[in-house]
């Protein structure tokens, strides 16, 4: 059986794309093909950020009802589990990861999305939590990750209603990080995959740790991890590369060690 996301590796820059025609239903082989490409990514020490694109006009146009409504409510926790597994791992993995939004993202695509550390979304893309309108509630962390990104009122109305909204919606209320023109969603992803690779990469993994599991914590807390991340990063090849570039003023060519 053909694989439903592929992963491709350019210039450190790894790429994947959710390909499950017509509209990327998060279909569980799909979900696990992912995932699949995430461990693999994330295990490559040559990778230093990954971008999610879905291929075709949709993201993740949500999850696959042709499957969801023949299981029992065993086969939805697991289902459920299974996504959340997934979109756990993209919080793991060292590299930052990008979500290019280049279509539909509802329901577990908008889940999808959210899971991810940046979010980029083509001008005409439409994205929400609409599982209500259907008799379920989001099941990957729709009720978890949207009121902590867009505020507690927000959410709750996008969640109680169902509702559908734009690209520059998403991006006034804080669910997408930029809006970008028609077909141009995965260049300006890898533009900022590529910014974001040219930089220390022990370092933006320290600082992808740091934020993630402070979100979770107490500032105070928090700021101790933040010293005990930041505490061997004083020891590495890459701060001597990073301030003698600096000094010469010369682009620094970072090793990860």
């Amino acid at each position: 059986m053909a694989s439903k996301a592929t992963l491709a590796v350019v210039d450190s820059i790894a790429t994947i794309t959710i390909d499950n025609p017509p509209v990327n239903a998060l279909h569980p082989e799909v979900s696990r093909d992912i995932h699949d490409c995430l461990r693999v990514a994330g295990a490559d020490a040559a990778v230093r950020c990954v971008v999610i694109i879905g291929a075709g006009r949709h993201f993740v146009a949500g999850a696959d009802l042709n499957y969801v409504t023949t299981i029992d409510r065993t086969e939805g926790e697991r289902y459920a589990l299974g996504v959340q597994a997934m979109q756990d791992t993209i919080g793991t993995i060292p590299q930052p990861v990008i979500a290019a939004i280049n279509g539909t993202a509802l329901g577990g695509g908008c889940e999808l999305a959210m899971a991810c550390d940046i979010r980029i979304a083509d001008e005409r893309a439409v994205l929400g939590q609409p599982e209500v309108t259907l008799g379920l509630i989001p099941g990957a962390g729709g009720t978890q990750n949207l009121p902590r990104l867009v505020g507690l009122g927000v959410a709750k109305r996008m969640v109680f209603t169902g509702e559908r909204i734009s690209a520059a919606r998403a991006l006034a209320i804080g669910l997408v990080d930029e809006v970008v023109p028609a077909g141009t969603v995965l260049d300006a992803a890898l533009t900022l995959a590529r910014t974001i690779a040219a930089n220390a990469p022990l370092a933006v993994t320290a600082a992808k740790r740091s934020i993630t599991l402070g979100m979770q914590m107490s500032v105070l807390d928090a700021h101790r991890m933040e010293a005990t991340l930041f505490a061997p990063l004083v020891e590495t090849d890459d701060l001597q590369e990073g301030a003698a570039a600096f000094f010469a003023k010369r682009p620094p060519t970072f090793h990860r060690r």
